[in-house]
């Protein structure tokens, strides 16, 4: 039974029911001593608490997520992300050439939700197999748009959290549908694979991790080349964008710098400037390898890169962080801070941030 499927969460409502019921039928009916009556009632309470708050769970998983969307994943056994052979190399810090798109895969997609994609891809460079998603605008199949290669958006979760929540909860795509029909924005390509690699809470930090997962290969190099290959997308990196929110706002503002030959506009939602993952800082080369912050500062060409970050005034640092990203750059161009007065560190405070996020997105890479 799915985790993350409707009748696991109609199982919980049944077993919360089940329990209040067993408790008003047999709390005056227990035999026995004293000692053993009150154990039984303290054994009822405690039941029917944890099947509530374990229903409670599963809703918060499947609506605000999903956070986890497989029994592995939240269990310490992320069958979502495998490696395959020969995926444990040092990998490429360096931000060097993109995998092209002839070494990269024709993929078989199935349909998830409405009119996004799914395949499980395996990336060519990185060897890491996990879910990739794909939506495309109404205009990709109109035949006036045939010869047309559209602008690419990569999208990043936070964590823990996986790819399908930027098409669950995030809906992106029919915040996409919404502008387009305002014209705000333009028709792009939305894209978001998995970038999580360690099952459960654990922050692989977005990095190539030596001699295990090569996680910005994978993201920067592997599905690009992946996409291009499979879809008309624009080969010109004045066309592609990376956005996430929380760790994956920082994914996106240290993928983004590191990779400007990829991509062009950077939003970091709520994310933070510097790496805060422990399998990162643990080894000093790395982290400074991944600190956007510090890269900018002592670039001495600044990358061909916009930014937009963004934060809320009771979110913790996400402002200043905000603030000092884009200070950073020497040239800030059209580059900008959006703040909002509240807003916790929730799912409900991204989606308020996409349409402008996306907004000044498609004036970047599809005006």
């Amino acid at each position: 039974m799915s985790l993350t499927g409707t009748p696991f969460f109609i199982l919980t409502i049944a077993l919360v029911v089940l329990a209040i019921v067993g408790m008003v039928v047999g709390w005056n009916r227990v035999p026995g001593p004293t000692a053993v009556r009150i154990a039984v009632r303290v054994f009822m309470t405690v039941l029917s608490q944890a099947v509530a708050v374990l229903m409670v769970l599963v809703y918060v998983n499947n609506s605000m997520g999903p956070f986890y969307d497989s029994w592995g994943s939240l269990f310490g056994q992320n069958a979502e992300v495998q490696l395959s052979a020969g995926g444990s190399s040092s990998g490429d810090q360096s931000g060097g050439s993109s995998v092209n798109g002839a070494s990269a895969q024709k993929l078989s997609f199935t349909t998830y939700t409405d009119d996004v994609l799914i395949t499980k891809a395996v990336g060519p460079d990185s060897h890491i197999k996990a879910n990739m998603l794909v939506w495309l605008p109404p205009q990709y199949n109109d035949p006036a748009y045939a010869h047309t290669d559209f602008p690419v958006v990569e999208l990043l979760p936070g964590t823990p959290g996986v790819a399908k929540a930027w098409f669950g909860s995030m809906k992106a795509h029919q915040e996409m549908k919404r502008l387009m029909a305002d014209g705000k924005v333009k028709p792009m390509i939305l894209v978001s694979a998995e970038m999580n690699m360690y099952a459960g809470p654990e922050d692989s930090g977005c990095a190539n991790l030596p001699g295990s997962y090569q996680t910005a290969t994978w993201l920067a190099k592997d599905v690009p080349a992946l996409v291009k290959q499979n879809f008309r997308a624009s080969a010109d990196p004045k066309h592609w964008a990376i956005m996430g929110y929380s760790s994956g706002g920082y994914c996106a503002a240290n993928l983004g710098v590191q990779y400007p030959q990829v991509y062009h506009a950077i939003v970091s939602m709520s994310g933070y400037a510097t790496p805060e993952a422990p399998v990162v800082l643990k080894d000093p080369q790395l982290a400074a390898a991944n600190n956007p912050l510090e890269l900018l500062k002592q670039a001495r060409q600044q990358p061909n890169v916009v930014i937009m970050a963004t934060g809320t005034l009771t979110d913790g640092s996400t402002v200043p962080d905000a603030k000092a990203l884009v200070g950073a750059l020497h040239t800030p161009g059209p580059s900008q801070v959006m703040t909002l007065d509240k807003g916790d560190h929730l799912t409900s405070t991204f989606i308020k941030m996409l349409p402008g996020s996306l907004t000044w997105i498609s004036q970047q890479i599809a005006g």
